[in-house]
């Protein structure tokens, strides 16, 4: 990805969603420091986000991610502590006060602001289909009245009553669950984030993605409600990171091989 793409992955994020952080809230970063961990909500079953390697390591951008923030607040990235989330569970999480922050691709919403404090975007994001490879299907108006895989409490659960309200939805409880429901014939595809589906694909030949980016948001950081200067704290540390080249090693090595199929590449 060169640093032209990237600078226009920085505007589409400003055109997607503008994000407001409070000013005096007080912050839990005095107690994460006392504490000596940063506690950090993150996805195991997302590829190139966050996943387990062939040796059981956490890998992807949001561990890198997570990492990097362990290593500026305490000089040490062995700091982290992954609580691994799913979409639904990872709220529950933040809210009950077991991890600090949210790096677990989470889309911004208006409805999120509600409940999180959200920080800038660090990533654009759209939805494709994933289908068995010898499907027919090319895009999202070919579900009409087929069976459509899609994670309960994600966006693409709401997003696709919209975008094809004829499709009968299956709701499933994770990413794993949906590529399995679409190789075992429960279901004729399953819609989520691109790079996700692009990276399951990538390693299973069975699995096919298709479809144009559909309702491309950004993703960000998420902390409790009211603990703005934590995210003030996080937006700082992701605006240097865009600065000083950080951003762009990251995307690299994760996403080099989907450029050209994701939103602002």
């Amino acid at each position: 990805m060169s640093r032209r793409g990237v600078a226009r992955t920085w505007v589409v994020v400003a055109v997607v969603l503008a994000v407001v952080t409070g000013a005096h809230a007080e912050s839990s970063l005095d107690d994460i420091r006392a504490r000596g961990v940063l506690r950090v909500g993150v996805k195991t079953d997302a590829p190139a986000f966050g996943s387990r390697d062939a040796n059981g390591r956490l890998v992807g951008l949001e561990i890198d991610l997570t990492r990097y923030l362990a290593r500026v607040l305490f000089d040490d990235e062995r700091r982290a502590r992954f609580v691994p989330v799913t979409t639904a569970t990872r709220f529950a999480e933040l809210h009950a006060g077991r991890v600090d922050l949210l790096i677990a691709t989470v889309t911004a919403t208006e409805e999120r602001r509600q409940v999180a404090e959200l920080s800038e975007p660090y990533f654009v994001s759209a939805s494709l289909l994933l289908v068995p490879a010898a499907s027919g299907v090319d895009g999202i108006g070919a579900l009409a009245a087929r069976r459509v895989a899609v994670i309960r409490g994600s966006v693409q659960e709401r997003d696709i009553a919209q975008w094809q309200p004829r499709a009968l939805l299956i709701g499933v409880g994770s990413v794993a669950e949906g590529a399995r429901a679409v190789k075992g014939g429960q279901a004729d595809a399953f819609v989520y984030d691109d790079v996700t589906l692009l990276s399951l694909a990538q390693h299973d030949p069975a699995l096919r993605v298709t479809g144009l980016p559909l309702g491309p948001r950004p993703y960000a950081v998420a902390a409790r409600k009211g603990d703005t200067g934590l995210i003030r704290w996080v937006n700082g540390w992701l605006a240097r990171m865009r600065r000083d080249g950080s951003y762009v090693e990251m995307w690299r090595r994760h996403f080099r091989a989907f450029e050209g199929r994701l939103v602002g590449s």
